[in-house]
């Protein structure tokens, strides 16, 4: 047995005491030793401080090796009418007041960010999938079969939106971890972006037109119905207009009234050379006679306590007439309001005018690995001292 220890090479009893004891083997090798001694030389050296270099050197590593290039397409566009005449406000004025394009750009920047546009993405472009995808950094990809919410709230650290307040402009950077793909994405969403403006704009500039259509449309029925009336009035009556008759009735009657005292001079005259019962005085009393109960007649056809007499009649007339030109002037105020919304319409259309197109990134821009190691390591010594100056004021405290 002796002899046999003996005819292994050193080699061959390295391997076989790792396949006996694979722990003792790594306890009792040079390297594990060597780095137990080297630690133990720099935490007394170092102390506490050890861990700062532990996680800066973590930290380097990462930036430096691990974490994923993540390249950038940037856009830029603002909203706009096709009407616009906006005039800047100044002083105090401008405090509290917001242009409409303001309130465009506001309108787009949160809809940009919103669940709508990430859903919108992710279904045209499998914007989930990229940013889920295992060939990324752990740190840097999003969780593989992340909840939508997740995925919305990565979303929009990913997609910024920043608004010009000077000039309106909304700057869109889209971040992922390809070129081609961050183009792609850029591409949809400004696609996405001028669909929702269009909508919105055609939204307002409908809702304005069927409102002035509708009111067109009421003001037509309504004079129709007031036309309608008008005629079965005067069907009903057998007249064109009681004001036309009225005059010429008053007019026969003051004919009448003119024969009457011209045929009472006649009479008076043959009373002085002929006797009252003679035949030419009788008959001119007769015809005199007969021309006052005409005018008694054709009185009573204007004014009399019957329902049908022209007075009465002519102010129901009057009425449905008053109607109808109300009705009239309705429709005709509905139309000219009508032209009026279309003429506006045009000038509220609202469009997207682009910018800048987004463009194919050649190099990446986050992360910005110099700067986040300085970041962090700035981080993580602040935190070392103030730890380290409250555990020595405890430890003062406690002696």
């Amino acid at each position: 047995m002796l002899e046999t220890k003996k005819s292994l090479t050193p080699m061959q009893r390295k391997f076989r005491k790792l396949k006996r004891n694979p722990k003792l083997f790594l306890v009792d090798s040079k390297a594990y030793l060597n780095t137990r001694k080297t630690l133990y030389v720099t935490w007394a050296k170092l102390g506490s401080f050890a861990l700062v270099v532990l996680a800066s050197l973590f930290i380097i590593a990462y930036y430096a090796v691990i974490a994923s290039p993540r390249f950038v397409s940037e856009s830029q566009f603002v909203v706009k009418e096709a009407g616009s005449s906006e005039v800047s406000l100044g002083g105090l004025a401008a405090l509290g007041g917001s242009s409409p394009s303001m309130r465009d750009a506001l309108i787009l920047q949160k809809f940009i960010q919103s669940r709508e546009m990430a859903m919108k993405l992710n279904n045209s472009v499998d914007l989930k999938s990229h940013y889920e995808n295992t060939t990324w950094d752990f740190f840097s990809r999003l969780e593989s079969k992340s909840s939508n919410e997740e995925y919305i709230e990565y979303f929009q650290e990913h997609v910024k939106v920043i608004h010009d307040e000077m000039s309106d402009v909304l700057l869109v950077e889209v971040q992922t971890f390809n070129s081609d793909y961050s183009l792609k994405v850029a591409q949809a969403l400004l696609k996405i972006s001028e669909e929702f403006i269009n909508q919105l704009s055609d939204k307002m500039v409908l809702q304005q037109l069927d409102y002035a259509q509708t009111e067109v449309e009421r003001a037509y029925t309504k004079l129709t119905e007031q036309q309608a009336a008008l005629i079965q009035f005067q069907d009903d009556f057998k007249l064109y207009s009681p004001e036309i008759l009225g005059g010429a009735l008053v007019e026969a009657i003051n004919q009448i009234e003119v024969e009457i005292i011209k045929e009472e001079a006649e009479l008076k005259s043959l009373l002085v050379v002929m006797r009252e019962d003679s035949v030419d005085v009788l008959n001119k009393q007769i015809r005199i006679q007969s021309l006052k109960e005409q005018v008694v007649q054709e009185q009573s056809k204007l004014t009399e306590k019957d329902h049908d007499s022209l007075n009465k009649v002519n102010r129901d007339f009057n009425e449905i007439k008053l109607k109808n030109e109300l009705a009239a002037d309705l429709y005709t105020s509905a139309l000219v309001n009508l032209e009026t919304v279309r003429a506006d319409a045009y000038g509220k259309v609202k469009h997207l005018l682009v910018i800048e197109y987004p463009a194919l990134a050649e190099d990446q821009k986050y992360p910005r690995r110099i700067y986040s190691i300085i970041t962090w390591f700035i981080s993580i010594l602040l935190i070392y001292v103030v730890g380290r100056m409250v555990y020595t004021i405890i430890k003062e405290h406690q002696e």
